[in-house]
């Protein structure tokens, strides 16, 4: 297998750092329209449910993707590998979970409360629909931030060692 250079090996670390400022920098943000935003109309309540629902999408997304994207070139290209360290094993499942989190839960509870909040203005506050997703939203936004912490704790001190399987004979 041919190795990164030194020099590629720097461009994908640069990428790879952008992208997990995205993805924390879009994070935060999910987190601070949920704590600092109060919504005094029907068009506020949608502006910020349409503002939510962009940040993830073209923000936390792009960010999700690109460390999936640049960490898989550097398993694939470097001596960590994809499964030599536990502490890059566990890069990869809070990766992957949160991306199908993400598409599968986190995006459709966006839709429907910007898909509410346009319908119905202000009133979508007492359906419990909406107030669920909301609910399940924020809830959500904070853990994901949270969990986003704990991984660049994880890359800076790499707490776990080599798996028995990593190792090479």
């Amino acid at each position: 297998m041919e190795k990164l250079t030194v020099k590629q090996t720097k461009w994908i670390r640069a990428l790879h750092m952008l992208s997990a400022c995205l993805w924390g920098g879009g994070a935060l943000s999910l987190v601070l329209l949920h704590c600092l935003f109060v919504p005094s109309s029907g068009e506020a309540l949608y502006g910020r449910d349409i503002c939510l629902k962009l940040v993830d999408q073209y923000v936390v997304t792009a960010g999700a993707l690109g460390c999936l994207l640049t960490g898989f070139i550097f398993a694939w290209k470097s001596s960590w590998g994809f499964f030599r360290f536990k502490w890059i094993i566990t890069k990869w499942v809070i990766n992957i979970s949160f991306i199908i989190f993400g598409f599968t839960c986190f995006m459709p509870w966006l839709d429907r409360m910007s898909e509410l909040s346009g319908n119905t203005g202000a009133l979508a506050l007492q359906t419990p629909e909406y107030l669920r997703s909301q609910l399940l939203n924020e809830i959500s936004a904070f853990a994901v931030f949270g969990c986003l912490l704990f991984l660049v704790w994880v890359s800076v001190f790499k707490p776990w060692g080599k798996t028995s399987f990593g190792t090479q004979k």
